[in-house]
């Protein structure tokens, strides 16, 4: 028989909705609302199978979590989830088939959104809970799913720690910048392992000035909780530090763009403004006098000028991904993606486009025609 358990987060807190859970070893589907937000976790003999901030289908976080950590494009998610529509499978299955990511990418990932929806839950104090059993269809081993008292530990010493993290590092929309080297953290961090010293200066080396707290957190891959630690950490060590909330909303006054997470419609325009040129350049040819022989352009002339007008064009819309997202494109294709565009990066005779991304270089060569 189906059970069903029901209350609110000021008479049952969620250490005691997850601690019945596990006891009971129930298995079913807990969500809570809170306000808009709602999170829904699975949970299979009392341990956790998942858990995400719920959206338009099953892991839905999971496919937007890929796009903002960079494993996958938003052209490619949306190819997915069209897939997954027609097929009837879940997005990891999806992406495993069709070869996007390992298994264990996967797995990852999932694990780091269960992570932070679990964390979110647990500092939530209003709103309300419901609890249905039933069967949970999954493919996770039982090695990798974590017993709800474990996870109900781990997430409430998480929330005491957290009261002591840097301030700066706790709100989403902060900025930092680098002030010191990563050397200097090697140095004195005696107690950290290599792999913990990889991990945290890759950390480091996303922050760059004008990425928020929340676009460090994941390109950083750690989830919340470790990311915004470790951030603290290294401003305690002296090599980053805050930018002044005052600078930031004056520069994204002068610079809408500089400072955004995604795209903009100035940045959609920055990406269209050769075709309005072009369009320009078209208008003035065909509207001179008749008295005046319209110029005309030798078979050679028009192929070098179609060329340098689509390299002109791509060079821009990567030069408006970089101002809408903060970043490079991956690629060409991706830097497509913002703006209208040809179906195939290729010029007229057939050759493709090149592109050297390197560091805070990204340049677009137009092949010889």
């Amino acid at each position: 028989m189906a059970v069903a358990l029901r209350g609110n987060l000021r008479d049952f807190g969620m250490g005691e909705v997850f601690q019945l859970i596990g006891q009971q070893r129930k298995t079913g589907v807990l969500e809570v609302a809170e306000g808009e937000a709602r999170i829904r976790i699975a949970f299979d003999q009392g341990s956790v199978v998942s858990g995400e901030k719920a959206g338009p289908y099953a892991y839905a976080a999971v496919g937007d979590m890929l796009v903002r950590t960079g494993l996958v494009t938003a052209r490619r998610l949306a190819e997915l989830e069209s897939e997954c529509q027609q097929s009837g499978e879940a997005l990891p299955t999806q992406l495993v088939a069709c070869g996007d990511l390992e298994a264990q990418q996967v797995e990852e990932m999932i694990d780091l959104v269960t992570r932070d929806a679990i964390f979110t839950l647990l500092r939530w104090t209003d709103g309300s809970f419901h609890f249905s059993s039933g069967a949970v269809p999954h493919d996770r081993p039982e090695a990798q799913l974590l017993p709800a008292e474990q996870i109900l530990m781990d997430g409430l010493r998480m929330v005491d720690e957290w009261q002591t993290f840097d301030p700066a590092a706790t709100r989403e929309e902060s900025v930092f910048q680098r002030c010191g080297r990563f050397e200097t953290v090697r140095e004195t961090w005696t107690h950290a392992s290599p792999e913990q010293l990889s991990r945290v200066e890759r950390l480091f080396l996303t922050i760059d000035g004008r990425s928020s707290v929340r676009r460090v957190v994941d390109l950083s891959r750690m989830g919340e909780f470790e990311a915004v630690r470790w951030l603290s950490e290294l401003r305690r060590a002296g090599v980053v530090e805050p930018l002044d909330p005052a600078l930031i909303a004056r520069a994204r006054r002068l610079h809408p763009l500089a400072l955004s997470t995604g795209p903009s419609p100035l940045a959609v325009v920055f990406a269209v403004a050769p075709f309005l040129l072009l369009a320009a350049v078209l208008l003035s040819l065909f509207a001179r006098p008749p008295a005046l022989a319209p110029a005309r352009l030798t078979p050679d002339a028009a192929v070098a000028a179609r060329a340098a007008f689509e390299g002109r064009r791509l060079r821009n819309q990567v030069e408006a991904w970089r101002f809408a997202r903060g970043v490079w494109p991956a690629d060409l294709d991706e830097a497509q993606s913002l703006g209208p565009g040809r179906d195939s990066l290729a010029t007229s005779s057939g050759r493709p486009y090149y592109y050297l991304s390197r560091g805070d270089t990204f340049l677009v060569l137009v092949p010889e025609q």
